[in-house]
């Protein structure tokens, strides 16, 4: 592939990212790749509005390693870029293994220091090998979609892959006839490493009993990528249509209508964004089949990883773990937020609504967990009924009711959250108070 061309494919690349694009910062690791990708990139600033800066990350992994930084700041002072360098420590206990370890790190350093777009150097080969990666792990639809040429990471950058499509000889040519010196990693020779055997070892003898494979592999992955998105699209239709009204709770009966491989594909999209790990397949069908199971609608709250599938009567909807027990009591003097078993008690100043404050005012107010035994009465003149009954009738979820904030005022009840106020400390119209909410029963 000429250079020109190169150049061109990056260009018509960078056209595609949503505006402004300006500020691109490339991960630099002084390899052939993000050389290659620098280059082309720098050479583009006479057509391109860009704003080329270069970042390297040091992981201290490889013998030698801490010199390629001084490799990548020669490359950057001879294009007149910016560099800046970052040393991170990696996990060697990760659950992926010591390539994943290094890769995250690497990752989260690159995306903590912001810019507007964070261009990478991957290319064909790389994709091909990342989707056989996955697909011998059974990554599914999704995890075989492999890399993707412009993916948002959160609230960080977005990630530009420009070269996904060209394949790396590509790149060793336009090295070649430009003249580019780049660093050799020792460690990509090392077939302990599972990618490397499948760099070095499968993948060229699988390509030359089936020329084409690895275009054939990344291009699976491009057609896997476009399946998973619109499977995507039709977990967001479901959401939409199985939403309970004014809440982020989904109806049940009706989302046990949808067939198995629907529910739990909408299952993955509430996870994904929730910023959850994906389940395994088993995990995912144990999920789904305690959804289904008739008791749940008695209460059910599974963890799954930091967040939690809850069922309650007919609408199910994913929260966040708690891990905090509510204290036995906690003393409230006027401050705006209190926190109260992994969630936050808000107090929002009202005008005739929530507790009147001539009512609380000079009194002792106190938060308490569940104790048994409580009542309340709720309107003027009604009776004083159990707190046992008013949380069944109010709906709230079974797991949630010991823990509960109650507000005591010189010794009587006065407001449960997920309840209600009690009569004689509501507040009358035009009468100023104050509404309390704990945060855990949003939602």
């Amino acid at each position: 592939m000429p250079s020109t061309d190169l150049a061109a494919r990056v260009a018509s690349s960078w056209r595609q990212l949503p505006p402004p694009a300006r500020r691109i910062r490339v991960g630099l690791s002084g390899g052939l790749d993000s050389t290659v990708l620098l280059h082309l990139l720098a050479s583009l600033r006479q057509t391109l509005p860009l704003e080329l800066s270069a970042a390297h990350v040091q992981h201290g992994l490889v013998a030698g390693s801490a010199a390629w930084a001084d490799d990548c700041r020669r490359l950057c002072d001879g294009l007149g870029l910016p560099l800046v360098v970052r040393a991170v420590q990696v996990d060697r206990h990760h659950p992926g293994g010591l390539e994943a370890a290094a890769r995250d790190a690497r990752r989260a350093a690159l995306v903590a220091l912001g810019a507007e777009v964070l261009a990478l150097a991957h290319h064909r080969d790389d994709q091909a090998e990342t989707v056989l990666f996955r697909a011998i792990r059974g990554a599914g639809v999704r995890g075989a979609g492999g890399m993707r040429p412009i993916a948002a990471v959160g609230p960080g950058p977005l990630v530009w892959r420009p070269l996904l499509d060209v394949p790396r000889s590509a790149l060793l040519a336009y090295a070649r006839a430009h003249g580019l010196v780049w660093v050799d990693d020792p460690s990509n020779a090392d077939n302990g490493f599972s990618r490397n055997f499948l760099r070095n070892e499968v993948l060229p003898l699988v390509e030359s009993r089936f020329p084409g494979a690895v275009t054939g592999l990344a291009r699976m992955g491009r057609l896997c990528g476009e399946a998973a998105d619109m499977l995507g699209e039709l977990a967001a239709l479901d959401f939409a249509a199985l939403r309970l009204p004014a809440s982020l709770r989904l109806g049940r009966e009706a989302t046990l209508h949808l067939s198995s491989a629907r529910l739990r594909n909408l299952l993955r999209f509430v996870l994904l964004d929730a910023g959850e790990a994906m389940p395994d397949e088993d995990r995912l069908r144990e999920i789904e089949r305690q959804l289904r199971s008739p008791g749940a609608v008695e209460g059910l709250c599974l963890p799954v990883g930091g967040s939690a599938l809850c069922v309650y009567r007919e609408a199910w909807w994913l929260a966040p773990a708690r891990h905090a027990p509510a204290p036995a009591s906690l003393g409230w003097d006027g401050e705006p937020r209190v926190p109260w078993a992994g969630g936050v008690v808000a107090w929002r100043e009202t005008l005739g609504e929530g507790l009147a404050t001539a009512a609380l005012t000079g009194g002792t107010c106190e938060l308490r967990r569940r104790a048994g035994g409580e009542r309340m009465r709720l309107r003027t003149g009604g009776p004083s009924r159990s707190l046992k009954n008013l949380l069944q009738e109010a709906g709230v979820p079974p797991w949630l009711r010991s823990d509960l904030p109650l507000l005591w005022v010189d010794g009587r009840l006065a407001w449960v959250a997920g309840v209600g106020v009690a009569a004689e400390f509501r507040c009358r119209p035009g009468e100023s108070g104050v509404a309390p909410e704990w945060s855990a029963l949003a939602g």
